[in-house]
């Protein structure tokens, strides 16, 4: 949740005569906080996406404004306000020349205008805008709960730019290390590049956490535009060692009421790509899976994945076979046994041998019709994996 340094700047030029003289690239850049700094020795304690205030109180001359920009920047702060006066007389033209090359948006204020009203009103513009942000999430969450209530979070969605007769589409972003979801610990350390690749769309969304996940719901999105999105948030996860990226993507629905709906193709989408290994995936493209996680019975899936493989699942338990695994491989290469010799590394011979063996141990041949139905096994198997990993298995 953020607000772009340019909302946060809004009127200051008029009502505190606060100048932008260089790096008006950066005025999209969000805003976490404001913070006055005198040292030019730049803390390490800044988190980032900070506006800085100084006075230049305590040090001579005004050359060092050079070093401490750079530093600031290094440091991930997000611009710096110069209070022209008995301690700074001028900013000098390196500092200028550097904020400008490098999109640092540099600011100067009058020693009559008092940072303490300034960075009040900001700090009030920041909380005001997270609260709203947060009212917006916590609509939207509302809305995936119950579609029922769509009509309840109407009005206040419309007055922050979201309209019913809109098109919604919803992401799901799942974070792992060692199958252990890190999403929000990750989102936590890095919401600000997440809201300035939302910001730079144009696009009306929201982003906020749900059950560990990220999700984003937008507006009136394009196609492409969820593919560059996707794209950008990979080196986010990347950030962190050992880690996978898992993002699925909604079909386009309309009105508040769908996102429900949309929430739940998103998610279905993230699985599928956790169970097939791919990084992002759009739920038009799960296939089978649509009808695995439209069934909301897990009941309903487990008796069907037992009627189709427990009776083998138990042989190999029982004799230490490993026939479900190479049965899997063969319905994965449509029923090829030289390519499944090749990839198992065994002679075709142990193949048949295996099948034949596998055949009776089912007492079905292995014809068109059943092999979907074992595949279909094998896939509500994957299935009902991750929902054991997810909430110890209680994710609905």
């Amino acid at each position: 949740m953020a607000i772009t340094l340019s909302q946060l700047c809004a009127n200051t030029e008029k009502k505190y005569s606060m100048k932008l003289i260089a790096g008006h690239a950066g005025m999209g850049n969000t805003v976490r906080w404001v913070h006055i700094i005198e040292d030019s020795e730049v803390p390490d304690f800044l988190h980032g996406n900070e506006l800085i205030f100084t006075t230049g109180i305590g040090h001579v001359g005004n050359e060092w404004l050079k070093s401490f920009t750079v530093s600031l920047k290094n440091k991930g702060a997000i611009g710096l306000v110069v209070n022209i006066g008995p301690y700074i007389s001028s900013v000098p033209s390196q500092a200028i020349v550097f904020c400008e090359q490098n999109g640092f948006p540099l600011f100067t204020i009058p020693w009559k205008t008092r940072i303490i009203d300034i960075s009040y009103e900001f700090c009030r513009r920041i909380i005001a805008n997270e609260k709203r942000e947060s009212t917006i999430a916590d609509a939207f969450r509302g809305i995936i709960r119950n579609p029922a209530t769509a009509d309840d979070y109407s009005s206040m969605l419309n007055r922050a730019g979201f309209y019913d007769d809109s098109s919604y589409t919803v992401i799901s972003l799942s974070i792992l290390r060692k199958s252990i979801s890190i999403t929000e610990s990750v989102v936590r350390t890095t919401d600000m590049s997440l809201w300035r690749m939302l910001k730079k769309s144009g696009n009306h969304s929201s982003l906020f956490m749900k059950e560990g996940d990220l999700v984003a719901v937008r507006q009136n999105c394009s196609e492409e535009e969820i593919v560059m999105f996707c794209e950008l948030l990979r080196p986010i996860a990347e950030q962190s060692a050992d880690t996978e990226i898992y993002i699925g993507v909604s079909e386009s629905v309309r009105g508040f009421a769908e996102i429900s709906q949309a929430y739940e193709q998103s998610y279905a989408a993230m699985l599928t790509g956790r169970i097939k290994g791919k990084e992002h995936v759009f739920y038009r493209d799960i296939g089978l899976m649509k009808l695995i996680f439209g069934v909301k019975d897990k009941m309903i899936l487990s008796s069907f994945a037992e009627e189709n493989l427990g009776v083998l699942h138990r042989y190999d338990s029982e004799k230490n076979t490993d026939y479900c695994s190479v049965l899997r491989k063969y319905l994965e290469i449509n029923g090829s046994v030289l390519e499944a010799a090749a990839e198992t590394g065994v002679h075709r011979n142990t193949i048949n041998y295996k099948i034949r063996a596998i055949r009776e141990i089912l007492g079905r041949e292995l014809d068109d019709h059943t092999k979907s139905m074992l595949m279909l096994a094998y896939l509500i198997e994957d299935v009902l994996d991750i929902y054991d990993n997810l909430n110890g298995g209680n994710k609905q």
